[in-house]
């Protein structure tokens, strides 16, 4: 499993695009993003602000559930998702236990993800900017899409996999946690 992290607008999606034909077959990109398109945007009344984050919530963790579905029949998976609140991370090491994840830092420039959320015009701007995503200080690799392609990143991990660290980040996290 390959877990790219990183902020909103930092190229994850590209990346894990781009990743597809460089593994091999068949890898799975599931971003967050499609399971958050899934729910309805029309309501009966108007949510509260703690009705949408708790709806929220149950989407982002029935996304870590289905992605662990995916994984447990043999799937390999690459996952598009800001890790943008420390909950998500913890729940995340529970849910993934005895799988390998690989923990992918996606960074960009502040710059930059202002000129991409700009141009996508399907964000709120600022988002990037707002989201913690490295708080927890650990990953087995790094990419910069500043100046880099999303191809030339993908190169990079798919060419890094076998080489990386054990035990790896997500190993080390969830043994710092106990």
């Amino acid at each position: 499993m390959l877990l790219l992290n990183g902020p909103s607008s930092s190229g994850k999606g590209s990346i894990g695009r781009a990743l597809l034909p460089l593994l091999p077959d068949p890898w799975f990109l599931v971003p967050v993003d499609v399971i958050s398109g899934l729910r309805s945007t029309v309501h009966t009344r108007q949510l509260t602000k703690d009705e949408i984050a708790e709806m929220l919530t149950r989407t982002r963790r029935g996304y870590h559930r289905a992605v662990a579905a995916l994984a447990s029949q043999g799937n390999d998976v690459i996952m598009d998702y800001p890790l943008s609140e420390p909950w998500r991370l913890t729940d995340l090491l529970e849910v993934l236990t005895g799988y390998d994840v690989t923990l992918v830092e996606v960074r960009c420039s502040e710059a930059e993800l202002e000129r991409r959320e700009r141009a996508r015009q399907d964000r709120p701007l600022g988002l990037a900017r707002s989201q913690s995503v490295f708080e927890h200080k650990d990953r087995d690799l790094v990419v910069d899409t500043t100046n880099q392609t999303p191809e030339a990143c993908a190169q990079i991990i798919a060419e890094s996999l076998e080489q990386l660290d054990t035990p790896k980040a997500f190993d080390r996290l969830r043994a710092a946690a106990s």
